[in-house]
């Protein structure tokens, strides 16, 4: 079974070091079509006003685009952050250890989020 069918939104999210870290806002499961979303973005010419738009306003995950190939294609889940001061980070399906008891356990610290590519 995909870890993914096991999560629910608003369940909460723990680090490997068992801080609570927040609550899952969105699962996204992996998308088989990853590789037409890849070919598009590399053949369109996207200037740094662009890009920094659509960081900000755009599509979602708003990560690079080598951590955002890896989650379309693994799957992953959008935590909203704890407090804030607490920036949303999204977790890749790999990085989820278990679910139970109503919380998703992961992989990693809260700082290593942001650098899973």
């Amino acid at each position: 079974m995909d870890v993914l069918e096991s999560v629910s939104k608003g369940m909460r999210v723990v680090d490997v070091s068992g801080k609570d870290i927040g609550t899952v806002e969105q699962i996204v499961p992996p998308n088989e079509k990853a590789e037409v979303f890849e070919e598009a973005v590399a053949a369109s010419q996207q200037d740094l006003i662009t890009l920094g738009l659509n960081s900000l306003f755009g599509r979602e995950p708003k990560v690079p685009e080598l951590m955002a190939r890896r989650l379309f294609h693994t799957g992953y889940i959008k935590i909203d952050a704890r407090g804030f001061w607490g920036s949303d980070s999204y977790a890749a399906a790999d990085a989820i250890t278990r679910v139970e008891e109503g919380k998703v356990y992961l992989s990693l610290t809260r700082h290593e989020l942001a650098a899973q590519v």
